[in-house]
């Protein structure tokens, strides 16, 4: 039963890039696989708390914060970190660690912490099946944080910061993942405004426009500055690469707005463990 499900669960986002509609958690939940409810503090199958799940920040605060999923990507991670450089912002990456083989992207990871960005890890490969095996998802971390640490010492970073922070593939979360990171010293983080920039096509004002009508203080926004391993997302990024023209419109209509773009962990409430 639990295969099935995993298995609509994986259609579904290779579909829809799973916004996470409550339905299909529910789907999932039915089966005894994954976490309860979608606020901070998930409620296990097992009876288990843990609360070192977010998905947003406080809604009394004007503060927002921007996270890209599936780089480091070339020149698409390049146009975003020169476009938030622009606005004079910072976000967090959460980067795959297959992306950073063989040298690929590493001055981009050191650009990130030279610039006061916060890296995470989006798993290594990007592949549904470890979350729902102890040994796989361990695997998958270990192997993320480890092509993390080794590329930015290629990049002649000497202390790299350390990563705390997990995002699942297509945000799934497990129990299995949950504990896992936690075993990691990672918190898994969610987020609470998607609005598919990763589909072809795409143009920045209507994927900016699109945020705009959902976004309220306290939301986690997530963008792709990658696809889910380095060659096809090199393949794609001219005719998916929106990413960084949104930020140039979104951040200026965010003040607008009086909401300000703050690093995910000054949003989350969290200092550095």
């Amino acid at each position: 039963m639990v295969g099935i499900a995993v298995q609509v669960l994986v259609a579904a986002a290779k579909r829809r890039r799973i916004e996470r509609r409550p339905a299909l958690l529910l789907a999932a939940l039915a089966t005894g696989a994954l976490v309860a409810c979608r606020v901070p503090g998930f409620l296990l199958p097992e009876g288990e708390l843990l609360r070192d799940v977010y998905l947003r920040g406080s809604s009394a605060v004007p503060t927002v914060a921007l996270t890209f999923d599936d780089g480091p990507n070339g020149r698409c991670t390049e146009a975003v970190l020169d476009a938030l450089a622009a606005q004079r912002v910072q976000a967090t990456f959460f980067v795959l660690g297959a992306n950073l083989a063989a040298g690929h992207n590493d001055a981009l990871l050191a650009r990130m912490v030279r610039e006061g960005h916060t890296i995470g890890i989006h798993g290594h490969t990007h592949r549904v099946r470890p979350l729902f095996h102890a040994h796989l998802i361990a695997g998958e971390i270990h192997a993320a944080l480890e092509a993390v640490d080794r590329s930015l010492r290629r990049a002649g970073v000497p202390d790299p910061p350390r990563v705390t922070f997990f995002r699942p593939p297509f945000g799934l979360v497990t129990g299995i993942t949950a504990r896992a990171a936690a075993a990691a010293g990672l918190a898994l983080v969610e987020w609470t405004v998607s609005v598919g920039d990763w589909q072809a096509g795409r143009r920045a004002d209507e994927v900016t426009a699109a945020i705009l009508a959902r976004v309220r203080p306290g939301d986690v926004i997530v963008l792709h500055d990658g696809d889910e391993t380095h060659q096809r997302s090199e393949e794609r990024c001219v005719d998916r690469g929106v990413a960084a023209e949104t930020v140039g419109l979104l951040v200026p209509a965010l003040a607008a707005r009086g909401l300000a773009v703050v690093p995910l962990g000054e949003l989350l409430g969290l200092v550095a463990r």
